[in-house]
């Protein structure tokens, strides 16, 4: 009986620090900001699937335990902001090979996302991460569907317990946000976007 009382606590212990807390990457809107007057005129489009979108990644946290969160569905609404920064015109494209419709709206260039994140905590006793890092690699094509350039940018977030324990979130929004700013100011700075 002692036992299986005890190999019960085991798996109660391993069920309770073997799942991942879940957390938001969404950045902050409304630090994601670029010059008006520099703004390339350019209709553009850009692609994320919903197969991305449904991606749930899990990456470390601190006491041993883990994050989970959803890269591609909590940064579309800031990557659309981003490219609202640098572009006069963005549409979000469904089918990136219905040359048709991309055709008939008029977008000159297709951006699309790849994202990549890792996280970690020197903490044994508290989960969120403390540091957290955005990567996001784009891949632009004109209408015809040729490359032109790849843009590539990294954001890094940091958070202490005296700041994140009213957002446990926090290192993830702030590398958002970082990568963001960091693709606006790469974007517009892209000679082959302006040709």
């Amino acid at each position: 009986m002692k036992i299986a009382k005890l190999l019960f606590s085991i798996a109660t212990c391993a069920a309770l620090f073997g799942c991942a807390h879940p957390i938001s990457m969404s950045p902050d809107l409304t630090s994601v900001a670029g010059e008006s007057s520099t703004r390339i005129n350019k209709p553009v489009g850009y692609h994320i699937s919903d197969a991305s979108r449904a991606l749930e990644v899990t990456s470390a946290g601190g006491g041993g335990d883990k994050v989970s969160y959803f890269p591609y569905r909590d940064l579309d609404a800031g990557f659309y902001k981003a490219l609202s920064e640098v572009f006069t015109n963005v549409t979000k494209v469904r089918d990136p090979k219905d040359s048709a419709a991309i055709s008939a709206s008029g977008i000159q260039l297709l951006i699309t996302p790849e994202i990549s994140t890792t996280s970690s905590s020197q903490s044994l006793f508290t989960w969120p991460p403390t540091q957290f890092s955005v990567m996001l690699n784009c891949t632009v094509v004109d209408a015809k569907g040729q490359n032109l350039t790849s843009i590539r940018v990294e954001g890094k977030g940091l958070a202490e317990f005296d700041e994140f324990k009213s957002n446990f979130s926090l290192a993830a929004v702030r590398a958002s946000t970082d990568a963001l700013k960091k693709l606006v100011k790469a974007l517009a700075e892209s000679k082959e976007l302006r040709l």
